[in-house]
């Protein structure tokens, strides 16, 4: 098990690799950010996919559930002299927003972890402006540390790179990763709606785009 400390390491670290700056640069293509935008970063963790949210957009908030990781991210953020951005702690199952709050929704390889997702989900698109977005990047239901090792090959990962991905599999396994048609059926359910979604990494890494109905 991690202390605290070495799982705050861990995260740091986990968001300076290559395969997951490739997966943050992608999201963050095929967003669409726009310069006027408002928008949460929920499971913020050490901040690192915020560092380029806050390089795109009006401000952005960091929400995470511990403390110590929320430390790391103001940190970092304080390091490239950011100026907005805020971090607030909390959990994305009761978030402490008020609705119609954001421009948009982030949540990066969370949702897939929690035991109740149907809530989370809620929680996101009741903060977002009708019409604003909810963007979601999980594992898909193909990544497990078979397939994880396979990529792991073909993409010559070695070191830290190959052990944060194959730890990333693991995980997935163990609490299964998101399927796309659940997604949908979960979101209709919310008057919301999975408008696009996209595959990356040869089909392990799944991005969801979920408009709010006005």
């Amino acid at each position: 098990m991690y202390g605290a400390k070495d799982a705050v390491d861990f995260f740091d670290m986990l968001g300076q690799v290559e395969w997951q700056l490739d997966l943050q640069r992608t999201l963050i293509h095929w967003v669409g950010l726009r310069d006027s935008d408002v928008v949460l970063d929920a499971g913020c963790g050490a901040g690192r996919f915020l560092l380029q949210l806050a390089q795109r957009v009006r401000w952005v908030t960091g929400l995470d559930a511990d403390e110590p990781m929320l430390q790391r991210a103001r940190l970092n953020a304080e390091d490239h002299e950011l100026d907005n951005a805020d971090f607030v702690l909390g959990d994305v199952l009761n978030l402490p927003f008020s609705d119609d709050h954001f421009d948009k929704a982030i949540c990066v390889n969370l949702l897939f972890l929690l035991r109740r997702p149907e809530l989370a989900l809620s929680e996101f698109i009741r903060v977002v402006k009708p019409g604003g977005e909810v963007i979601l990047l999980n594992p898909s239901v193909s990544l497990n540390p078979w397939t994880g090792q396979q990529y792991c090959d073909e993409a010559r990962l070695r070191d830290f790179d190959r052990e944060s991905l194959l730890a990333f599999a693991t995980a997935a396994a163990r609490h299964g990763g998101v399927d796309e048609a659940g997604l949908s059926r979960q979101v209709a359910a919310l008057r919301a709606e999975v408008t696009e979604s996209l595959r990356l990494m040869h089909g392990l890494v799944l991005v969801s785009r979920i408009i709010k109905r006005g």
